[in-house]
């Protein structure tokens, strides 16, 4: 359909050849990955993005308070809060580092997303985690998902601060 509007030039075409040589040089591109927060100046990523984001880890929603993305850094501060506040208050397993299977590396990496909250419920964790009733099993998944969810946050403040639609 749209074959006969591409001209297929090649390099032994005397054609191009003689226009390219004709050619005035054009001017080196600014920013050859505008999208990657790759800077050819420095050569380097964007620090600031990946500090926002370690932030937004570290202290659920504040790498979207440094964004002034107020009402999303409360909201996400105030969910990952809760979740954490109502999993160790139903005492749900907090999982320790260097688990024996996949799956407690894995609640590990987990429980470890919710930042500083972790170090908050381990201290508060004084009688240990009660798995054996309903109750201590749904506290191992709130917390699980208050670590999942601020990873995310932490993951959309990092595209927000390239200035990327996340």
């Amino acid at each position: 359909m749209f074959d006969d509007a591409i001209v297929n030039k090649t390099a032994n075409d005397p054609v191009s050849v003689a226009n390219a040589e004709q050619a005035e040089p054009t001017a080196p591109i600014p920013d050859a990955h505008p999208q990657t927060g790759y800077s050819e100046k420095t050569g380097s990523y964007d620090l600031r993005a990946i500090a926002i984001a370690i932030t937004g880890w570290i202290l659920p929603g504040f790498g979207h308070a440094l964004l002034k993305m107020w009402g999303r850094a409360v909201t996400i501060f105030l969910a990952v809060g809760f979740l954490v506040y109502l999993g160790a208050g139903l005492r749900g397993n907090l999982f320790a580092p260097g688990g024996d299977d996949a799956f407690a590396r894995l609640g590990y990496a987990a429980d470890l997303g919710t930042g500083s909250f972790y170090f908050i419920a381990r201290s508060l964790e004084g009688s240990g985690p009660d798995v054996s009733h309903a109750d201590g099993d749904y506290g191992t998944r709130f917390l699980a998902t208050a670590g999942v969810l601020n990873l995310l946050a932490a993951l959309h403040a990092y595209e927000a601060a390239r200035r990327r639609k996340a």
